[in-house]
């Protein structure tokens, strides 16, 4: 127990670091608009505080493995803050959490996580410059396909313009970085992950938008990007994306954004194989006759592999959770998900299997209690289940345990 406390402890300092820590940046800078929805309101400065409480109970697959799974007691804390100010024509928005994840017996797999988000604009008549800087250091798994938890590093940085050109037409341009870097001793079935996953990439984009509605904005945007590994070239690609879709305001009656479009994936080192084909990114959520919250999120799109002989898969995804409210504090929720990733070969190498796809599966259910607005206790289980035909990579695990969340 002398390890829960330690690791609560650093929950409570975090927090405080976290709230004095951004208010006095934020103090020294400047956030976004909507400063009279925060909690905290102090003139021109708007502070939202979050916390919650995740996955308190036990993890009965720790590792992933495919036969005698090693199981164990875990919770995670999660701090956040969200920030805002506004001074005269500048907005500034920082958003900053901290994860920290324990295991009591596997000690090895417990992190602490930080994500860091920003964005600065000035709006004057017609014209809005404006910077964004993001990023994130963290231990745990980040996607579907590498079970083993390392450090990542990630920083995003972006510039661009957005112009009216009429009374509802904006156009906009800008340019981006991204860089990945992960634990140079991160050793994955032979494959050590920063020599196969650390990259740089370049992207430049002109977006054309039109609101239809004061709810609902027509988007279309066109994007170039380049990626560079650093430690093998030979993976190199560059890309063309086209898409369409639109963004639908929070007060609207189908909530969120969407984007479906056309991806072109040219590898330029000699192994990469080429892609064409459809992408989409969609995250949406509606609430019916005030009781049933319906969230759908789908997405398709090219993501690079650790493995050295697959240098890419596209993953398609979708995700429904359903939450319907029971009484005015207590709901019901259940999630179904389903992920699959069709690895491509490398060039040259005919032997592998060329069909290769691995499957994943999610269900989750629960039940939640609310305290007032903010506060919400809730019991769930979730199943995890992966397919594949590569021997031994298949799995199955449950997560059990409590949630406790405030402001989220």
């Amino acid at each position: 127990m002398a390890g829960i406390q330690r690791w609560c402890a650093a929950a409570v300092c975090t927090i405080g670091v976290l709230l004095t820590g951004a208010s006095a940046a934020v103090s020294a800078q400047t956030p976004d608009d909507s400063i009279e929805r925060a909690r905290l309101q102090m003139g021109p400065l708007g502070l939202t505080p979050s916390i919650a409480l995740t996955n308190l109970g036990v993890d009965t697959n720790v590792f992933n493995q495919f036969e005698n799974p090693k199981s164990d007691f875990t919770f995670t804390v999660a701090p956040q803050l969200d920030a805002r100010l506004r001074a005269g024509q500048w907005r500034l928005r920082v958003v900053s959490r901290a994860d920290m994840v324990y295991f009591q017996q596997y000690s090895s797999e417990r992190s602490i996580d930080g994500v860091f988000d920003s964005r600065l604009e000035r709006r004057v008549a017609r014209i809005t410059p404006w910077f964004t800087g993001a990023a994130g250091s963290g231990r745990q798994r980040f996607g579907y396909e590498i079970d083993l938890r390392f450090r990542r590093d990630v920083r995003d940085v972006a510039a661009g313009v957005d112009v009216r050109v009429a009374g509802r037409t904006r156009v906009g341009v800008s340019a981006r970085r991204i860089t990945y870097s992960h634990d140079p001793d991160a050793e994955f079935e032979g494959s050590n992950l920063r020599e196969v996953l650390d990259r740089r990439t370049d992207a430049f984009s002109l977006q054309f938008q039109y609101a239809l509605t004061p709810l609902t904005t027509f988007i279309v945007s066109g994007e170039r990007a380049y990626d560079r590994f650093e430690f093998t070239p030979g993976r190199n690609a560059d890309s063309t994306r086209v898409e369409a879709g639109f963004d639908l305001s929070p007060s609207a009656l189908i909530a969120g954004r969407g984007r479906v479009g056309y991806r072109r994936f040219t590898g330029t080192g000699a192994a990469v194989p080429d892609y064409s084909g459809v992408v989409a990114a969609v995250a949406a959520s509606s609430t019916i006759r005030s009781r049933t919250r319906i969230e759908v999120a789908v997405d398709r799109d090219v993501n690079y592999s650790w493995e050295a002989l697959y240098p890419y898969y596209v993953r398609t995804g979708a995700t429904l959770t359903v939450t319907p409210q029971l009484t005015r504090r207590w709901d019901v929720r259940g999630r179904l998900g389903t992920q699959h990733l069709a690895y491509r070969a490398a060039i040259d190498l005919p032997v592998l299997r060329q069909d290769r796809v691995d499957h994943f599966g999610l269900m989750g259910a629960g039940v939640g209690y609310r305290f007032g607005r903010d506060v919400r206790v809730g019991v769930g289980i979730d199943r995890e289940r992966r397919e594949t035909p590569v021997l031994r990579h298949a799995y199955e695990g449950y997560r059990t345990g409590v949630s406790v969340t405030y402001g989220r």
